[in-house]
């Protein structure tokens, strides 16, 4: 059968969209197809990788659904944008009523291949593996997205620098749809997304959470020290945790101890996001981070087909096609190097390139802070704000008026999606099943489709939808703000969440409630809902110093850090005892390689607030940044004086004596000892 005549009835040589000539078929399924593409309007008419969809409708109606949906989803992934490890969205269309995604395509070898030999690998290689995949993700959770499928056959190592990019975003293997009763509004929709052995039960149960991408990425971690595929590890019988320690010699029980949180059977237990995984990572002892690789081009493929690998790549649905002149693999089928489903990127800083290392933004868990990425490695730790999981790691962003310290217990994304405001989610269920089958659609999506929280609204619709309530209990409105205040306080963001917005319900007027909304929003690693909780607080007050500074917090997990900057600095003016923007204003600082004048800001926090450990720390960074090697080593040991269990302080003196030779005494004694020992040997 020609599956390419039966997917273009009508002319197979016509260039799809007047403008992709396809050059070869990737893979079939029942919902759509991949091919390989030149692109005729670029010059050198360059190769990329189309993927078809055929919507699962044929009424006007539900294709005009469709085609909002297809566009709005397209949009998200233009957004997500410039991530150097997701390929690239490079155009969405639509030719005889189906609809296309034109990618980036990557030259590279799927995971599988390496894995495929059964063979254990070095704990530092595998650290190296999970560090470069987590710092992809991290991106990834903050644009509040869930991948849902990562898997090796997922993640293709590029070629060109040996760096893992992520592909295929929310790959459904089963999709049943049904339309909807127009008179019921019920449907029957089935959609099974992830794959057996990288996907916890909450997932299976069709409820995926950013852990349950922590989930995979620690089984796959686990496959690649034992040589074991997931699906023959066992489980206990009792606990239901996976049974591999057996399995294993010679790893670092800092490092089983982190796997072992990574895939726990209870989603609570693990790690929330991938920034927090990877916050517990950077916290491993020094030598075992020293020890790590870093990453390698591949050799050129002779033979190869430019930008494909050895095999087919799968889709949503899991055929394959056998790709003519490419040698079939026996490794699972992936999509190697040029059928990515996703694209979105951020800049990442390459390992190295600073004498110091740059600030990101604060992730949860540290005393005061939101969530961001932190960077690559460097000599020095870079002034990263800790992840939830860690009180305290790397230099913080605050976002608390108050001491609060959150770990951030963060709730499923959600995101609005333009152009679907009025319709309701059974008169887009149909379109579904089309749209995520090739891979191509992401959980945002079915946030909307499938709303986990109906009784939370973004905080623009809830404003929107009471102003004006006449009957309001004011008294009420006054108990819920202050319910939703403990509760904020309690690190119980989820229910502050919904709590703020009845109060705000009751009383739209009161800028306090919007802002609790901003902060416990910001905790949850959503920026965009953040912001426009903050906006509508400022609205009612333009000169309230902690909207202006829990904006900037959200800016900063946007990595807008000039904007932010400016918000920091009308903050201080209207409160220049604000010790907790003065930090964040540091962070930032140190973000742009602005040394001077971020070590000015965090003196400053420093002297506002003395016992804040975390400036102290970042004040250390921005020290070590201006070469006062000496004032950045009291720095940091003022933060550990103030906590001792302050990770990060404590990782960055660590390494920095080891970096410049300097010792304290019991290192010195240490020191010695060996020499000795070497001596009598």
């Amino acid at each position: 059968m020609n599956l390419l005549r039966m997917f273009q009835p009508t002319d197979p040589d016509r260039p799809l969209g007047g403008r992709y000539k396809v050059i070869s078929q990737l893979a079939a399924g029942g919902f759509g197809q991949t091919f390989v593409a030149h692109d005729l309007h670029m010059p050198g008419q360059p190769q990329c990788v189309v993927k078809q969809l055929k919507p699962q409708v044929s009424d006007v109606e539900s294709l005009q659904t469709a085609r909002r949906l297809f566009d709005t989803e397209a949009q998200v992934l233009y957004n997500l944008g410039n991530h150097d490890q997701i390929p690239r969205l490079l155009a969405h269309f639509e030719d005889n009523q189906e609809f296309y995604l034109a990618q980036q395509l990557i030259e590279g070898n799927p995971l599988t291949e390496e894995l495929a030999s059964g063979q254990p690998w070095s704990e530092a290689k595998v650290i190296a593996l999970l560090q470069d995949l987590l710092n992809v993700l991290s991106f990834v959770h903050q644009q509040q997205v869930i991948h849902r499928d990562i898997k090796p056959s997922n993640l293709i190592r590029r070629r060109r620098d040996g760096r893992i990019v992520l592909i295929d975003f929310g790959a459904v293997k089963q999709v049943s749809t049904q339309m909807i009763n127009s008179k019921t509004g019920r449907t029957n929709m089935t959609i099974s997304i992830g794959t057996h052995g990288y996907m916890p039960k909450e997932q299976l149960l069709g409820n995926p959470r950013f852990s349950s991408d922590v989930y995979a990425v620690g089984m796959i971690g686990i496959q690649a020290l034992t040589g074991v595929h997931p699906r023959l590890l066992p489980e206990d019988g009792n606990t239901g945790e996976v049974v591999w320690h057996d399995r294993i010699q010679q790893v670092s029980p800092e490092f089983v101890s982190i796997l072992d949180r990574m895939v726990r059977y209870e989603f609570r237990a693990r790690y929330v996001s991938a920034i927090d995984a990877l916050q517990a990572l950077r916290s491993l002892p020094a030598h075992l981070l020293e020890s790590v690789p870093l990453p390698q081009p591949l050799p050129e493929a002779s033979g190869a087909v430019p930008g494909l690998e050895r095999q087919a790549p799968a889709t949503a649905t899991g055929a394959t096609v056998p790709i003519r002149g490419v040698a079939p693999s026996p490794t699972p089928p992936t999509v190697p190097n040029a059928a990515p489903t996703s694209e979105h990127s951020t800049p990442t800083i390459a390992a190295g390139t600073e004498p110091f290392p740059q600030p990101t933004t604060p992730t949860s868990g540290s005393q005061h802070s939101t969530p961001t990425i932190a960077a690559g490695t460097e000599p020095f730790p870079q002034p990263t704000p800790p992840t939830s999981g860690s009180q305290h790691s790397e230099p913080t962003v605050a976002t608390g008026p108050k001491p609060l310290s959150p770990p951030v217990a963060r709730s499923k994304p959600t995101a609005t999606l333009p152009g679907s405001g009025q319709q309701s989610p059974n008169q887009l269920l149909p379109i579904m099943g089309g749209v995520v089958a090739l891979g191509a659609s992401l959980w945002v999506v079915k946030g909307l489709l499938f709303p986990q929280t109906p009784q939370t609204t973004t905080p623009g619709n809830s404003v929107a939808a009471v102003s004006g309530n006449k009957s309001a209990d004011p008294q009420q409105a006054t108990e819920l703000l202050s319910q939703a205040d403990r509760l904020r306080e309690a690190e119980n963001y989820q229910e502050a969440i919904a709590t703020y917005e009845k109060a705000i319900a009751l009383n739209a007027n009161e800028a306090k409630a919007h802002w609790g909304l901003c902060y416990s929003l910001n905790q949850m690693l959503k920026p965009q809902d953040a912001i426009a909780a903050c906006d509508q607080a400022l609205a009612l007050n333009p000169d309230y110093p902690e909207a202006l500074w829990s904006k900037g917090n959200a800016l900063h997990q946007e990595q807008n850090y000039q904007e932010e900057l400016k918000l920091y600095e009308k903050a201080l003016q209207l409160k220049p005892d604000f010790a907790d923007a003065w930090n964040n204003q540091g962070v930032a600082l140190l973000k742009l390689n602005r040394f001077d004048e971020a070590f000015a800001a965090l003196d400053k926090a420093t002297q506002l607030k003395p016992k804040g450990a975390d400036a102290w720390a970042n004040r250390g960074n921005a020290l070590f940044g201006l070469r006062r090697y000496d004032e950045a080593f009291a720095s940091l040991e003022k933060a550990i004086e103030i906590d001792p269990n302050h990770t990060n302080a404590n990782n960055l003196l660590q390494k920095a004596r080891r970096e410049l030779g300097r010792y304290d005494d019991n290192q010195e004694k240490e020191t010695g000892k060996s020499k000795k020992e070497k001596g009598k040997q």
